[in-house]
């Protein structure tokens, strides 16, 4: 009996040191953060700032493109259901979140309707986090002739690769019409955020030249399920000037080094002039990124960050939030906890002039793992709906103060740093 034990407690030792060494290998890839030191002051030029981000998202800066900002299921939803209805030649549809539930169904079933009315439908969803997806919706889509992959499925040759999800939300329609931003299909993001269970998110549809690189995401997803690409020039429509609108999309897929994601974020903070205005679901800022955060704090930004307060649906999450709070809070950021439901939003907006929405989370692993998508927009009306949506939002929020998180005790202090420690697997 002893010998057992001894194998066992070995075992289980040895099982606990490789899991921490993964962590910190893991985590030590996701800390790192290109420095941005002369990023143009977006407040001076934003169209300047615009041409330059190129160079940190890697997708081309566009005019003549047109954006449309939907809040909520209730407005996101229809959106999205018309498009699809009103498709010709292709549906592309990407997402990690996909449940299951009377939402899902719906899409469901309007996939199938679609695909047999001779659109050509493809599906990607990522493996871990549409888990949770009927099998039924999945057959009845198959069936009726929907290209349905799953993204990073558990194998044992590509194990080391599992950790590498797509957090994409796409929806490009006949590559013309493009869809990103935060919303899943799941019954949580139906409603208007008037109740716990309905979820508050923001999304938007766009046209013009910028939904080219939006099929660049999608295209990017659906060559690594099937290893087909997509070169049919069906799929690449020439894309005219639909508006007056400069935008450039973020196209994030990490492998080796820093990615689209956490260079963009770097350089929307770093050109910051007067205010920086975050909504983000998930607040986890890496070391580099809180000094980065203060620092434009320091030279008199505005600096608010919107996160969810006691509906988070990842407390773990909110728990590694907090730990990073009082170095924030010191140096003057402003930080405000969404109290109606759980706010899903990952939007930016900066010097009321630029704007970011999309799927780009604030945390190493949309930073460093995941591939995400986003789009910076350049046009002062979608920054003052933006800046709007925002005020509206913050009244519905406690702000935390410094003397709240500095009481907290010693037990809490400690379960926020190993909460912490472990973010990049969050």
């Amino acid at each position: 009996m002893t010998f057992v034990w001894a194998v066992v407690i070995a075992v289980v030792s040895s099982a606990v040191l490789l899991f921490a060494y993964l962590t910190i290998i893991v985590n030590a890839d996701a800390n790192r953060q290109d420095r941005v030191d002369a990023a143009p002051p977006i407040g001076a030029d934003p169209s300047a700032f615009m041409r330059a981000l190129h160079g940190a998202c890697g997708e081309p800066h566009t005019a003549g493109n047109h954006a449309e900002l939907f809040q909520n299921g209730d407005e996101i939803f229809p959106a999205m259901i018309a498009a699809i209805s009103a498709s010709r030649e292709t549906v592309h549809f990407s997402s990690y979140v996909y449940w299951a539930g009377a939402v899902p169904d719906q899409f469901a079933d309007l996939f199938s309707e679609t695909v047999k009315r001779g659109v050509k439908v493809r599906i990607v969803l990522d493996s871990e986090g549409a888990d949770p997806i009927s099998p039924a919706a999945v057959r009845r889509m198959r069936e009726a002739g929907c290209h349905v992959v799953m993204y990073g499925r558990a194998r044992w040759y590509t194990w080391m690769r599992y950790n590498r999800r797509t957090h994409r939300r796409l929806l490009i329609v006949d590559g013309v019409i493009g869809f990103t931003g935060g919303v899943g299909i799941a019954d949580e993001w139906s409603g208007h955020a008037q109740a716990p269970k309905h979820w508050r998110d923001t999304h938007a549809r766009l046209t013009g030249p910028v939904v080219s690189s939006l099929q660049t995401a999608f295209a990017d997803n659906w060559n690594q399920c099937t290893a087909e690409l997509l070169l049919n020039s069906r799929d690449y429509p020439v894309l005219g000037v639909t508006g007056d609108m400069e935008a450039c999309a973020v196209v994030s897929t990490p492998a080796n080094g820093s990615s689209a994601a956490q260079r963009t974020m770097a350089a929307c903070i770093a050109g910051a002039t007067h205010s920086l205005h975050i909504t983000n679901a998930y607040f986890v800022p890496t070391p580099a990124f809180v000094e980065t955060l203060c620092n434009a704090s320091d030279r008199g930004v505005d600096v608010k960050v919107i996160v969810p307060g006691p509906y988070h649906d990842m407390p773990v999450v909110r728990h590694a939030s907090w730990h990073v709070w009082p170095k924030l809070l010191a140096r003057g950021v402003e930080i405000y906890e969404y109290q109606p439901t759980m706010i899903h939003c990952k939007t930016l907006t900066v010097d009321s002039a630029v704007s970011l929405v999309g799927s780009i989370n604030f945390d190493p692993r949309s930073f460093a793992l995941n591939s995400e998508c986003g789009v910076v927009i350049n046009d002062s009306g979608i920054a003052a709906e933006m800046e709007r949506v925002f005020a509206s939002d913050l009244q519905q929020c406690v702000r935390i103060d410094i003397a709240t998180v500095n009481v907290r005790g010693l037990f809490t202090r400690a379960r926020d740093a190993v909460c912490y420690w472990i973010r990049a697997q969050l």
